[in-house]
């Protein structure tokens, strides 16, 4: 039999681009699906899970395994979104279509209560798991699916994280399955109270619209790096902001996303950063003030406090936020201050692919700390790249190349260790 019910969800902060959500929703309808029973070979998948009995002492690693049952709700309307079991020569599968842009589709998700809706005791694995869906496409390839993830506890708290490109570990979601792994340890549990000893159910939000198929959802060992990383060297000597490239040596610099290359080093009190840029339409920018990010310029977030949650996704007071405009009239700005860095040491100089910036960050005027040898900081560097419009086409980021958003969360930042 099917059971309908009535209950109020509570949603965390949601960050997608530039926006951050928050609400509260009303799940005015769900259908508990009813039990069936689905007999099929293993996958290799399946196997690969089987095989490993437990994970620190964890063993409820199936979440979804193609049985819709008492475990497994979605939002009533069908309208809204449809759960249909399906199977082909080979598999059976759970194709999930949905709609939200659509009237009566306030809220479109579903949840799955595994292990027959048991406490589950996480709190030894969060740092060691990653929720892998194993999935496809019914037409074309992407790579973006609209959906946010999140557990909830038994009493009551959530914990959420958005989706970005950098689960995919393909080039791209297409016919053949694909593996999608969300690291567990990027779910912001502290900061919602979240009881990692009594887990509920993990809670799937739909957005948009689309068709996918899931062949199975699991909790899987995860050792793969999620930041970005560079070592940075004492400087021997000063380094003159001059806007060439002279002072620094060629190895020094490691390539990012875009074409664009970047350097460090730093003294006690100074970070020094030279950035080649890559831009075909070089130093076109006239917007002013805050406004910079809309035209050729470039961005550096920084952490002056070694002891920082990296997975906070809110500034402390040690957090800092800087651009400099780099159109034909440049200057500095300071976000979080929304002032001008008239202070501020760099220089520019137009090279044959782009433009070369050099700058000396003074971090003991950002906050009162030195950077010392040993210790690990957040950085973030963002290039805006203009038109000939003068507006923004893309930017281009070191660490968080795949997910916007990092003027709002430095757990979208790398890490820079001082040497």
């Amino acid at each position: 039999m099917k059971l309908i019910f009535s209950c109020f969800l509570i949603i965390s902060t949601l960050s997608f681009g530039q926006d951050s959500i928050q609400k509260f929703v009303k799940l005015k309808e769900v259908t508990v699906m009813p039990k069936r029973k689905i007999v099929k070979p293993l996958s290799l998948y399946d196997e690969e899970v089987a095989q490993v009995y437990s994970i620190k002492g964890f063993d409820q690693l199936v979440i979804f395994d193609n049985d819709l049952s008492e475990e497994v709700w979605s939002t009533k309307n069908v309208n809204c979104v449809d759960l249909t079991l399906k199977t082909d020569v080979k598999d059976t599968f759970l194709q999930v279509k949905w709609n939200k842009d659509q009237d009566g589709c306030d809220w479109v998700g579903m949840g799955y209560g595994w292990d027959m809706w048991t406490g589950k005791d996480m709190a030894a694995v969060r740092d060691t798991l990653a929720i892998q869906l194993l999935v496809r496409s019914t037409t074309k390839p992407f790579t973006n699916i609209p959906w946010a993830f999140g557990f909830e506890d038994y009493s009551g708290n959530q914990a959420w994280l958005g989706y970005n490109k950098s689960f995919l570990l393909a080039k791209e979601i297409g016919t053949d399955w694909t593996k999608v792994e969300i690291p567990m340890s990027l779910f912001p549990f502290e900061e919602n109270d979240f009881d990692l000893f009594n887990v509920k159910q993990l809670i799937v939000q739909l957005f948009s619209e689309g068709t996918i198929e899931i062949n199975s959802i699991q909790l899987v060992p995860f050792s793969r790096k999620l930041k970005e990383e560079i070592s940075v060297s004492p400087s021997k000597t000063t380094i003159k902001i001059d806007g060439e490239s002279s002072d620094w040596k060629t190895s020094e610099f490691i390539k990012i996303i875009g074409g664009h290359q970047m350097a460090l080093h730093y003294t006690s009190d100074v970070l020094y950063i030279g950035v080649h840029v890559n831009d075909s339409s070089a130093l076109k920018n006239v917007n002013k003030g805050a406004d910079l990010w809309k035209g050729d310029a470039v961005e550096i977030a920084f952490a002056t406090n070694t002891e920082a949650d990296e997975k906070r996704n809110y500034y402390l007071l040690s957090d800092q936020h800087i651009g400099i405009n780099c159109g034909a009239e440049t200057y500095a700005w300071d976000f979080k201050r929304n002032t001008a860095l008239n202070s501020l040491n760099y220089k520019l100089k137009r090279e044959e692919n782009g433009y070369f910036i050099e700058l000396a960050l003074p971090v003991k005027e950002f906050y009162s700390t030195s950077l010392m040898n040993g210790t690990t900081l957040g950085f973030e560097l963002a290039i805006d790249l203009g038109s000939e419009a003068n507006v923004r086409k893309q930017q281009d980021r070191w660490n968080s190349a795949s997910a916007e958003g990092f003027h709002l969360s430095p757990s979208k930042w790398g890490r820079i260790r001082l040497n």
